[in-house]
């Protein structure tokens, strides 16, 4: 009788398709992710590891700190997939104002080691944009 106590299945909560009872809280963070192809293969990168895009054409080519993965989309579609931590600071490069490693006035250094011009017409506008998210943090 002891025993059955403890051995005993959960009672009163159902499980749906997740595993997870309902009885239960779990938080789930929505990630945005981009699908690329590598080797015939899907994967799935988070806009988190991302350091930065390049569009060519229709193109878009996504970096992260050891890769480089090629995206038959242009940049603003592949831009409104991930999430605002993006920032267009250029007419072919869009960059992930977490993975920036230093700024200088017309260009920025990326945690990869990637050095992205900002376009003239761009300049003061991402300074702004990059203080105020340096104030907030």
């Amino acid at each position: 009788m002891k025993n059955q106590a403890v051995l005993s299945p959960m009672q009163n909560q159902s499980v749906p398709s997740g595993g997870v009872p309902s009885g239960a809280s779990v938080e789930i963070k929505n990630v945005p992710t981009i699908t690329v192809y590598k080797f015939g293969k899907a994967i799935s990168v988070k806009s988190s590891d991302i350091t930065c895009l390049e569009g060519v054409g229709n193109y878009t080519f996504v970096y992260t700190r050891h890769e480089k993965h090629l995206v038959s989309k242009c940049l603003k579609e592949v831009q409104d997939e991930l999430s605002s931590d993006f920032l267009r600071i250029h007419k072919s490069y869009s960059i992930n104002a977490r993975h920036i490693a230093s700024r200088w006035p017309d260009y920025i250094h990326l945690s990869c080691g990637k050095v992205i011009p900002i376009a003239r017409r761009r300049i003061r506008e991402t300074h702004e944009i990059l203080g105020r998210m340096a104030l907030s943090a």
